[in-house]
């Protein structure tokens, strides 16, 4: 899930000289027009800096890489992480190339040449690697200053979803399970195609 342009909504977005720790909202609407690259900027760069200062964000996600777990279009919400207590499994926010990324943590790892000198969760020069739950391949490894904060909760149906629960762990796990499922029998049996589809 890729944020490429965005915009602030209309309604009055909570100053950066007043902290609080209510969640400030950004919208996200994708559009054509050159002149939203500077709304996109003005997003990341205002994002960036409530969530260092503690706040939470909440905004339209686009893209359909974190399907089904986040639609396109729904609203999650973004919280402060520390790196040390980031773990396999969690979504995360993350800056790259002045684009902002959400997709899940599939593993951690060093960078090379770092002494293992003490534990991987506790090192500041970890690495983490992370996917898209519709996607098939791993992003580019992710460095600790990259990310922003770590996605909590989705609004669907009028309700928050939170995303941290065990229901959404065993959710994720089976969903990850019938795609791996589904990927090697279609090969071997191209019925059921039809059959992964109605589910």
């Amino acid at each position: 899930m890729s944020i490429e342009r965005s915009e602030t909504r209309n309604r009055r977005v909570r100053s950066l000289d007043r902290p609080s720790t209510e969640s400030s909202s950004l919208s996200l609407k994708p559009s054509a027009q050159s002149s939203d690259l500077s709304s996109h900027h003005l997003f990341i760069d205002l994002s960036t800096e409530l969530l260092r200062r503690g706040q939470s964000v909440r905004f339209r996600a686009p893209g359909r890489s974190m399907h089904p777990t986040i639609k396109e279009g729904e609203t999650i919400t973004v919280v402060p992480v520390a790196p040390f207590d980031i773990k396999r499994g969690d979504i995360l926010l993350y800056l790259v190339d002045r684009r902002v990324i959400a997709h899940r943590v599939i593993s951690t790892e060093r960078k090379k040449g770092e002494a293992m000198t003490q534990p991987p969760t506790l090192s500041p020069h970890q690495l983490f690697l992370l996917r898209g739950d519709a996607s098939t391949t791993c992003d580019d490894p992710v460095e600790a200053q990259q990310v922003l904060g770590k996605v909590v909760s989705v609004e669907r149906g009028g309700r928050s979803i939170d995303l941290c629960t065990k229901r959404a762990r065993i959710l994720r796990l089976a969903h990850a399970w019938a795609s791996r499922l589904k990927r090697r029998m279609i090969p071997i049996f191209p019925w059921a195609r039809r059959l992964f589809h109605r589910t």
